[in-house]
């Protein structure tokens, strides 16, 4: 993504970037601090302010954008890494994953990956510690724990 800067002498600077669909979010950032959004919605048009921010509360903004309060799951798979080598991720299961319509007992991932599974969402209900007669349907979404060689076994056998 393009972002284009412009010194804007005794204010601050002004940033300018495309953010699809014709439009350019516009951002001035004022020497006191002072944040102010625009969006423009088509090339050539007056850009409207969206938001007014303070330093700090553009601060503010700015971590939770970042991803600094939550990151969100949007990918088939994400991890997390717990102590040194110790890792937490999500899968989702496609129709094809070889352990779709068995269930855990069956699949026995422990055994054949060394993965463990602590959690499956499906449909919007979180299963924690699922049974071994859990059966796994397509779309599941699992959380995962193991290390990364677990892991790799996992998603080579079992996704």
């Amino acid at each position: 993504m393009d972002v284009s800067e412009t010194d804007l002498p005794g204010v601050g600077k002004r940033f300018e970037l495309d953010i699809g669909g014709g439009e350019t979010a516009v951002i001035v950032v004022h020497n006191t601090g002072r944040r102010e959004v625009f969006v423009r919605p088509e090339s050539g048009a007056d850009a409207e302010e969206v938001l007014d921010l303070t330093d700090r509360q553009a601060r503010i903004v700015g971590s939770i954008l970042e991803g600094a309060y939550f990151q969100p799951v949007a990918t088939d798979t994400s991890s997390v890494t717990l102590g040194d080598n110790v890792m937490l991720e999500w899968y989702t299961l496609g129709e094809d994953a070889p352990i779709v319509g068995k269930s855990i007992e069956e699949a026995d991932v422990r055994r054949e990956t060394g993965a463990t599974i602590a959690a499956i969402e499906r449909g919007g209900d979180v299963i924690q510690s699922p049974d071994p007669d859990w059966v796994f349907e397509a779309d599941d979404q699992l959380i995962v724990v193991g290390t990364r060689q677990h892991h790799e076994q996992f998603a080579a056998e079992a996704t």
